[in-house]
């Protein structure tokens, strides 16, 4: 086999050769690499492109995996041309020692690319830790604890390292059970809030006092928060777990809260990001898109009238696979019983698939694809482990 050759980036501008895209052939390895190493975008970091430029084959961008740049590499050396090698593995080393970051607002948004005019692909709970992959601009791209990757914004997070995250993920902390609140500055209904807190949020525990709750933030502030509002994180998915009526009443509790892309609070819920807050709220932990969430728990033949089905059953929507085209899962929802099932769309509602109810749904009857029973099968995670 050929040696690869690593030439310097310096090299790119010694060469007069304008830039060409790689062979197809190369174009296919590296793309069968990419399905090997990040088969889901959304999830794993796999953004290499590869061009020529004279006898010089320039392969640019980043993974995560050290084992998937090598074998790019040992790819790029068949082709009998000089490899430029500028692919970095993430973390970013610039990053220095804080590669790791605690939420500090009530709900941080996770964007496509590094700007506030770019889409939202999801969001990140005040108190849940993520790991900090590289910095662009005024911007850091992060993973969230369920793998899922974008941008985020600095001032909404405290940097910490391996060792500070870790600290904050054993101490003592509570679990938000209320929907909306706030902390506040004094244990005192009328006292001015330090800040705003939804379901989901997890807050240290510095102790109770009458019928409030101490905590403290990642970056150092305190207040307090009614106990009514809390549960011990130590006892979440186990002293509260999902019972279907409990995903019923919850559910129903979010009704008329708007439809956001890439909402997952009770601010603002797109139609997997609904279903996930249920749950969540449930101690229980589903994964992001609807699609991600359609290969969770156990398949459900759902009958002809969907009496096979029980309250708290996902239902997925779409497209089936027809022999020409693969399915399609486009958004999810909550089945209630009696053919009734609630979901974001446009707003947290509740709508029937019984043709002689004044809320039936045609549209989405007509394009539901399947069902999955995911009670009690997928266990919660709130937090990026450290090493």
């Amino acid at each position: 086999m050929k040696p690869i050759v690593i030439v310097s980036i310096i090299a790119l501008f010694l060469v007069g050769c304008s830039e060409e895209p790689a062979t197809e052939k190369v174009f296919e390895r590296i793309a069968a690499l990419q399905k090997k190493y990040a088969p889901d975008k959304r999830t794993a970091v796999f953004n290499v492109r590869t061009y020529e430029r004279g006898k010089n084959l320039i392969a640019v961008g980043d993974v995560e995996r050290q084992d998937a740049k090598d074998e790019i590499l040992k790819v790029l050396s068949n082709e009998n041309k000089n490899v430029i090698d500028s692919i970095a593995v993430l973390p970013d080393e610039r990053l220095g020692e804080k590669k790791w970051g605690i939420i500090t607002v009530s709900v941080a948004n996770m964007r496509i690319d590094p700007g506030e005019d770019a889409e939202l692909g999801s969001q990140i709970l005040m108190g849940a830790t993520v790991k900090i992959l590289k910095k662009k601009g005024g911007w850091v791209y992060v993973q969230s604890a369920d793998k899922y990757l974008g941008w985020a914004d600095p001032d909404q997070m405290i940097r910490v390292t391996e060792g500070s995250a870790k600290e904050w993920n054993n101490s003592r902390r509570v679990f938000v059970t209320s929907y909306f609140g706030f902390i506040l500055q004094q244990p005192d209904p009328q006292s001015f809030p330090v800040c705003d807190i939804t379901g989901g949020g997890v807050l240290k525990d510095l102790g109770t006092n009458g019928e409030w709750t101490k905590v403290g933030l990642a970056d150092g502030r305190e207040g307090f928060i009614h106990k009514r509002s809390v549960i011990d994180y130590a006892l979440w998915g186990q002293k509260l777990t999902p019972v279907a009526d409990n995903i019923e009443r919850t559910g129903k509790f979010l009704l008329g809260v708007p439809y956001l892309w890439g909402g997952t609070s009770p601010k603002g819920v797109d139609c997997s990001g609904f279903t996930r807050t249920v749950y969540l709220l449930n101690g229980q932990q589903l994964n992001r898109d609807a699609n991600q969430q359609a290969e969770q728990g156990e398949s459900i033949e759902p009958g002809n009238e969907f009496e096979n089905l029980r309250k708290g059953d996902l239902i997925f929507f779409g497209r089936k696979a027809d022999g020409k085209k693969p399915e399609r899962i486009v958004h999810v929802g909550i089945y209630l019983g009696g053919r009734q099932f609630i979901h974001s769309s446009g707003k947290v509602r509740i709508n029937s698939f019984d043709p002689a109810s004044p809320i039936y749904d045609e549209p989405d009857r007509r394009r539901f694809v399947r069902a999955r029973r995911v009670i009690a099968s997928v266990p919660l995670v709130t937090e990026v482990k450290t090493k």
